[in-house]
């Protein structure tokens, strides 16, 4: 992706229902880097439970398929480099990702 370095879940052999959230969490923060997920409840729920038990994250993403659908990945990309440039850094931080403005005004 243009500036921002990605890797996807099953890029890493990480892709299956076997591995928890939390471990994909965990796995993340241990790379540093920020999860983007679609599983928006859970991975909000588990922000809320790390922070309690005073643990710290790279970042969570969430996104939700009527806002940025599964298969427009050209949005999903556009939304996680339009997040990259507002913020120095996203530890800790838990945000949704939106569609962004593009120079046509879609």
């Amino acid at each position: 992706m243009r500036g921002v370095d990605t890797v996807s879940v099953q890029e890493i052999d990480r892709g299956n229902r076997s591995v928890s959230d939390e471990d994909q969490l965990a796995y993340a923060t241990a790379q540093g880097r920020v999860l983007v997920t679609y599983n928006r409840a859970d991975f909000q729920a588990l922000d809320a439970q790390w922070r309690l038990a005073g643990k710290t994250h790279a970042g969570i993403l969430w996104c939700i398929e009527r806002s940025i659908p599964r298969n427009a990945i050209g949005d999903l990309v556009r939304a996680i480099e339009a997040v990259s440039q507002q913020y120095d850094a996203l530890n800790d931080l838990c945000l949704p990702l939106r569609r962004a403005v593009t120079e046509e005004g879609t």
